[in-house]
């Protein structure tokens, strides 16, 4: 479908960001370019941004990644559920790993989305809102190449690696991790071994001379690779308590 047949479909966009000027740059953006897919609903947070997709039902939402009351992630899964011709847009300062990994998650094969960084030029954000509108995916260069990561199974963390990274982020013993996991510090150990190949650790050896903490060194790399993240932390540390 292409932008000059948008008189056969629902107008309108939502756009939700947590900071207002973030939300006047881009309503001024879509209103000098997009003028046809007028009006622009705005919101503060994700939950917000759900409620006025629901109402207007509109063919593209703009929804920052972190935001409060809902993330931007979770408001585009529920979004998607209610209504999976709407096209979501995910604007992020971070093009962090655990952001995509959720992203890859949640959104359908067949489904029109992007992800946009907010240093993109005015004009990357339009060609993005036009792909969408018409059906096709956008992601911003530098996202590409963590997104073949993410979708390559050499390198790519399987949500049980994930697990194991995200408890040893917060501190758990072998023990602990089994006991919240549910299974033996044998599969924790399996998995911990997993999770350092694919992160590039190496693992032979394993004797006091090492100079490096295998755990530690997986917390860098992880933070490295966007894996983890304050945020991330953050919520871990609320499930966990």
């Amino acid at each position: 479908m292409s932008i000059g047949a948008l008189e056969d479909v629902s107008v309108g966009i939502v756009i939700a960001d947590d900071h207002k000027r973030e939300r006047a740059w881009l309503r001024d953006l879509l209103q000098n370019h997009l003028s046809e897919l007028a009006p622009v609903y705005e919101a503060e947070d994700g939950k917000q941004a759900y409620e006025l997709a629901i109402a207007h039902q509109p063919p593209l939402v703009f929804l920052d990644v972190e935001m409060p009351v809902l993330s931007g992630i979770k408001s585009a899964e529920n979004i998607i559920r209610e209504l999976p011709q709407t096209g979501i847009i995910i604007l992020s300062n971070h093009s962090d790993e655990v952001f995509i990994r959720k992203l890859w998650k949640i959104v359908p094969a067949d489904s029109a989305f992007a992800y946009v960084l907010k240093d993109s030029t005015d004009q990357q954000v339009i060609d993005a809102a036009r792909a969408v509108v018409s059906g096709d995916c956008w992601i911003h260069p530098r996202v590409q190449r963590i997104a073949r990561r993410v979708e390559n199974g050499s390198t790519a963390l399987t949500e049980a690696e994930f697990q194991v990274l995200a408890h040893i982020a917060m501190g758990l013993t072998d023990k602990g991790i089994s006991r919240r996991l549910f299974i033996t510090e044998k599969a924790v150990q399996a998995r911990l071994k997993c999770l350092y190949t694919k992160l590039g650790i190496p693992i032979k050896g394993g004797t006091e001379e090492d100079e490096f903490n295998h755990r530690c060194r997986a917390l860098n790399v992880g933070y490295r690779r966007g894996l983890i993240n304050r945020g991330e932390l953050e919520d871990w540390e609320e499930n966990l308590l």
